[in-house]
């Protein structure tokens, strides 16, 4: 066993440096109420140089992709002359404020990337894009980005779709996601609440639902008569994706198009276990909370009539993903443990130094994220179903309605009822997940028993119990159900906190970010509102009634052009410290954690063998902290 490191808990000159962070690190409980936020960004929490570079490299295939969409070649002579005439088209005709005139300042700084001619792999547009961002920062996107793209837009396709094949036009230089190819089968749809990008929904169904009258002949249609209701629930073979926090949404509008979004319920089923194929099965859908108001829609219905029901239990779980399982219970969710952090911990304290890594960029991200995408007339209110204030508050309620003693891997599944395998055989979210959980508790486990023999050095730590009555406190993170009995008594529990903590920051965002690239950006396969209401399904619903239901072409390229972004920055992977950031003695135990993840990786390539490719939790894919 290493020697411990030293580490005097109680003196009071480790504390110095927190009562100067605390001038700089203050909370604000209005930009999301009334969620905690970093009031005003320090400037040591900026992005670094190096993933500025991944995100303009990124911004650079976006902006190639659309310019060909909306502008094609208009007749010059290469696309590369194409975009470097737009680049002078846009200094020379926006009359921008002073204090705005970035694009002046670019050909000041760089003139010469503009009047050569553009190399074939236009890396000058990405040296300019990095020099706008070196200059100003993230800021410069709303007012500056945002005036180039709406001449950039000029010419886009607008309009509801007559064939699917319209969207992939939207994709000239981006490759069309292979989800595009699968996502109208019934098997894909079902396979997307076990492995799609918000595998977090489904529950094991525990009793019959009166808001959900479900017969056996809607249920044997699909699973057929040797099957029955009664015998699956009796084994524990039904489950229910049920989006009520979504009932009573407010419809959102944009431009000319009304959205619609509403709060579905959805049946699915294992077949039994003398069948070859255990995989989930969609049963039935009701696509709201009142049954006298939704006729229940199952795959033997009409075809439209159960595609545009599909789409809009989609639809409920894309705002579901966005609003809850991403930004509220992994972006917020840990952005409160780094102000609480930077707050009350010492720079050398051991939980300070285990946690920081995985902060990075957090604070920064967050911060753009409320500037630029939750704001009004932003991303999130331009696509998502409802209107922005409506956003807003799912977002409050499905992180307070988060709580953290809940929040654990292990009791979140087991809540759930999918914690047994031998109930629900394919899952390929649960079964890669806990692989990460619990490589990362054995690392969090023998990291704080280097500097914890007891209990009791836990409850003498005063720095500790600072944290921990920060994190909860109304003035703090307000980070709901944390502690035990409003401290932390025992090595046990903190162990399970940081694992938590750690969890979050990288393999749980990592499972539901980084499909916004592969399963989301192609508007059709996963829309983010709903175009036609629910009551076209009490009617003869046609082909041409689902495809107005999906996003119009202007909002698709919207769409894919955002979460092609956020899916696409991979920066700095989980168990990928930086040198000399631990003492010598935590050597042998962080060698230890990254041959785990090394094992975990082949152990999932060797699943993926076997299963639909699942990938997302892969520790060479899993970031090391919350940046995009």
């Amino acid at each position: 066993m290493p020697t411990s490191p030293q580490f005097n808990f109680n003196n009071p000159s480790v504390t110095n440096n927190v009562d100067y962070t605390k001038h700089e690190y203050q909370y604000n409980y209005t930009r999301i109420p009334p969620l905690a936020m970093v009031d005003t960004l320090p400037a040591k929490e900026d992005f670094s140089i190096t993933w500025y570079r991944l995100l303009v490299k990124q911004l650079k295939i976006i902006f190639v992709n659309t310019l060909i969409t909306n502008r094609g070649n208009r007749g010059s002579k290469s696309l590369r002359d194409d975009i470097r005439n737009f680049i002078f088209e846009s200094v020379r005709s926006e009359a921008l404020p002073t204090q705005l005139n970035i694009l002046g300042r670019v050909l000041q700084i760089a003139p010469q990337l503009l009047l050569a001619r553009m190399s074939k792999d236009y890396r000058e547009v990405d040296e300019l894009l990095l020099s706008v961002i070196k200059d100003c920062g993230l800021s410069i996107f709303r007012d500056l980005l945002g005036r180039i793209n709406t001449r950039l837009e000029r010419g886009h396709p607008t309009g509801h779709v007559s064939s699917l094949n319209d969207y992939s036009k939207l994709l000239p230089v981006i490759d069309i996601p292979q989800f595009a190819n699968t996502f109208l089968e019934d098997e894909s749809f079902a396979y997307m609440q076990v492995a799609g990008f918000n595998p977090l929904m489904i529950e094991r169904v525990s009793r019959e639902s009166a808001n959900f009258p479900i017969e056996d002949s809607h249920y044997q249609a699909v699973m057929g008569n040797d099957d029955s209701l009664e015998l699956a629930l009796k084994e524990g073979r039904l489950y229910l994706a049920d989006y009520k926090i979504l009932d009573n949404a407010v419809n959102g509008t944009y431009s000319k198009y009304q959205k619609y979004i509403y709060a579905p319920i959805a049946l699915f089923a294992v077949p039994k276990a003398e069948d070859s194929n255990r995989s989930l099965q969609a049963v039935a859908i009701q696509c709201g909370q009142n049954p006298g108001a939704h006729p229940i829609i199952t795959p033997k219905s009409n075809k439209y009539a159960w595609l545009f029901a599909r789409t809009i239990v989609t639809i409920a779980d894309t705002n579901y993903h966005e609003a809850v399982s991403h930004l509220g219970r992994t972006h917020l969710f840990v952005g409160a443990f780094v102000l609480a952090t930077r707050r009350q911990l010492p720079d050398n304290h051991p939980l300070s130094i285990l946690l920081r890594p995985h902060f990075e960029g957090t604070l920064a991200i967050n911060d753009a994220a409320q500037r630029l995408l939750i704001a009004p007339v932003g991303a999130v209110d331009q696509l998502l179903g409802s209107t922005i204030d409506n956003s807003r508050v799912l977002v409050a309620l499905g992180l307070r309605s988060y709580g953290f003693n809940g929040a654990m891997l292990p009791k979140q599944l087991k809540q759930r009822g999918v914690d047994d395998p031998n109930l629900l055989p394919v899952y390929p979210y649960r079964d890669d997940a806990l692989l990460i959980w619990n490589a990362i508790h054995q690392w969090v486990t023998d990291y704080l028993s280097l500097y914890y023999s007891t209990n009791q050095d836990v409850q003498n730590d005063t720095a500790l119990q600072a944290w921990a009555t920060e994190v909860q406190a109304l003035d703090g993170g307000r980070v709901p159900d944390f502690g035990e009995n409003g401290s932390i008594q025992t090595l046990n529990y903190l162990i399970d906190a940081a694992t938590l903590i750690i969890f979050t920051a990288t393999a749980q965002h990592g499972a539901v970010n980084y499909p916004q690239k592969d399963l989301m950006s192609y508007a059709a396969a996963a829309p983010l509102a709903g175009y036609m209401p629910a009551s076209t399904l009490k009617g003869e619903v046609t082909e041409q009634d689902y495809l107005n239901l999906l996003p119009p072409l202007e909002q698709a390229q919207r769409q894919l052009n955002v979460l092609t972004l956020l899916g696409s920055i991979y920066y700095k992977n989980i168990g990928n410290y930086s040198p000399g950031h631990f003492p010598a003695q935590v050597t042998p135990l962080l060698d230890k954690f990254q041959k785990n993840l090394i094992q975990i990786e082949e152990i999932i390539n060797d699943r993926n063998l076997h299963r639909p490719t699942y990938e997302y939790l892969l520790p060479s894919r899993i970031p090391q902290s919350i940046n995009i």
